[in-house]
């Protein structure tokens, strides 16, 4: 099932990862309408056929448009509740790379908390990109298109 919006404040997700630069990263949140004709079957990928939320994706999109992040990741968002910055420079310490967000105050002790096991495997990250009042699943993990490679890091109580 793709993603609920009722009962989701006080949650934030976080995907990092790495890009290109700024206007990959825009290209690739951001929503295509298609033009009249247009077949939406050359957005959708044979080896997703069988994902769970395909269909749903489908009939969400219903022809007329598509949205790159949200097919690759299984979900719908509202882009008014979205931050995404890609960044000059590479860290690995996910609290510096997530500290200029709003409200990051809220969330980063609980991204602190994640076990060293899980920061310590993750690459040097250039971006990063927050959902505001959003609590992934996390059922699909990763995803990587033209430049833009996404790592879901986790849903997390957001204090206000």
């Amino acid at each position: 099932m793709i993603y609920d919006y009722q009962d989701q404040e006080g949650w934030v997700s976080v995907w990092v990862g790495s890009c290109t630069d700024g206007q990959a990263l825009e290209q690739y949140l951001s929503t295509v309408y298609l033009e009249d004709g247009e077949d939406i079957e050359a957005y959708f990928l044979p080896e997703n056929r069988e994902r769970p939320c395909e269909e749903e994706l489908r009939e969400c999109f219903n022809g007329e448009f598509f949205n790159r992040f949200e097919y690759d990741f299984g979900l719908t968002f509202d882009e008014d509740f979205r931050e995404a910055e890609v960044f000059p420079a590479a860290t690995r310490d996910m609290a510096e790379l997530l500290a200029p967000f709003s409200d990051s105050s809220g969330f980063l002790p609980a991204v602190k908390a994640l076990s060293p096991a899980v920061l310590n495997a993750l690459p040097a990250c250039n971006t990063a990109l927050i959902l505001y009042g959003f609590r992934y699943d996390g059922s699909i993990t990763e995803a990587a298109r033209d430049g833009v490679r996404l790592r879901f890091l986790g849903a997390f109580p957001a204090d206000e």
